[in-house]
């Protein structure tokens, strides 16, 4: 699960092209690590001094005592100890201050060589690892995307995850043309969001298989094709940040008037407006103050702030009622006239209205058409619709 939720990140991170930023962002991390290193290795030092100036006086008092007892036994009037005469020579002084270098020092050597040597064989391993790790997807370089439309061709498109044996997707042939409204509905596990992470290059896949606007995706550079393509994903990963900051997260400086539009776009603006510190609201780590409905809603006015010509939003209205929902595909169905838009979603009704309907079950396309045309192809599609017509006139009935 923690592997799942920092990769969620990385991949708002990439789509939403804020390596920059982000790489900004851990450089102070970096810089206060630094400090609190610098702290660790000042105390260390100081530690050792301590420890240099106990052992000293240590020394001192062993041949101070020590001399004392050496020249009470030369002048014939020796200390007497528990009952006991103490007649040191010089010999024996010197004996039990060299006997007592040699044992007290390796001790402390040997302790500092062990918290050392545990310290830089963690730091080691780290560092290999990270050092060792393959470069697969190249993030210089490549074909620009020059005044993108927003065209998605899939052409006998199939995919497999890495070390996966079964293909989450085989022989995927649809064309979406520029300013088309797709819906994507299917079962669970048939590979709807993989359709869709495929448009961000997250991963390496066969030439010739995906186009964006007559480029090929794996031809494309990164950067630029992570820019025609905005997407709210479906576990809606926010920052613990301010909300304006989680929706102008595309941009260095909030523009507010952008960021109340997509809040409206995404039918939140009442809810940011209703808190105590309105849009300055911290989200928290993952958004835990906000509830599902609005996670889900500040994460579609995150994609829709950035204007991109493409926009995937990832089953974003499976969390609200049914009247925001309408809310938002009627905004949707206005607002991003004559932008290509991609809804996945878990119920016929959020896509019965989408120009076209992509059906996908066990990793292939069973229809792809207007919703008629989808009810006489797809028995899936023609059932699920069945089953929704029937859970609403139970709970019609219920009411």
């Amino acid at each position: 699960d923690f592997a799942q939720e920092n990769f969620t990140g990385i991949r708002v991170i990439k789509s939403f092209v804020k390596q920059t930023m982000e790489l900004h962002a851990f450089s102070k991390i970096a810089r206060r690590n630094q400090k609190m290193n610098v702290k660790f290795a000042r105390m260390s030092v100081l530690f050792d001094v301590i420890i240099e100036v106990i052992l000293a006086l240590e020394i001192t008092l062993l041949i101070g005592f020590g001399g004392y007892y050496v020249y009470c036994a030369v002048s014939g009037n020796p200390v007497v100890l528990f009952g006991q005469e103490i007649r040191l020579t010089v010999g024996t002084l010197m004996e039990f201050v060299g006997y007592f270098d040699l044992i007290i020092w390796p001790m402390i050597a040997l302790g500092q060589i062990v918290s050392m040597r545990s310290r830089a064989k963690g730091s080691l391993r780290r560092i290999t690892a990270f050092l060792d790790t393959p470069v697969e997807i190249p993030t210089e370089g490549g074909v620009e995307i020059e005044n993108p439309k927003g065209r998605i061709e899939f052409k006998d498109f199939s995919f497999t995850y890495p070390g996966a044996t079964k293909p989450a997707l085989e022989h995927i042939n649809l064309t979406i043309e520029p300013g088309e409204h797709i819906g994507i509905v299917g079962k669970v596990g048939t590979g709807k969001t993989t359709l869709v992470n495929v448009l961000f290059h997250l991963y390496n896949i066969d030439k010739g298989q995906v186009y964006i606007d007559g480029v090929d995706l794996m031809d494309a550079s990164v950067a630029s094709l992570r820019d025609v393509v905005s997407y709210a994903p479906q576990d809606n990963f926010l920052f613990s940040d301010k909300i304006t900051n989680n929706i102008a997260f595309s941009t260095q400086r909030p523009d507010m008037s952008q960021v109340y539009q997509a809040a409206t776009f995404a039918d939140v603006a009442s809810n940011i407006e209703g808190f105590a510190l309105g849009y300055d609201t911290v989200s928290g780590e993952r958004g835990v103050t906000l509830s599902g409905g609005q996670k889900q809603r500040i994460s579609i006015a995150r994609a829709y702030y950035r204007k991109s010509p493409i926009l995937v939003l990832d089953d974003c209205v499976s969390a609200v009622d049914l009247k925001t929902e309408e809310t938002i595909l009627g905004h949707i169905a206005t607002e991003r006239a004559g932008q290509t838009t991609i809804l996945i979603a878990s119920r016929v009704s959020s896509v019965i209205h989408m120009d076209k309907i992509l059906v996908l079950n066990d990793g292939k396309v069973e229809a792809f058409g207007t919703h008629e045309e989808c009810m006489k192809k797809s028995e899936l599609y023609s059932r699920m619709v069945y089953l929704q017509e029937l859970e609403k006139e139970v709970e019609g009935g219920e009411a």
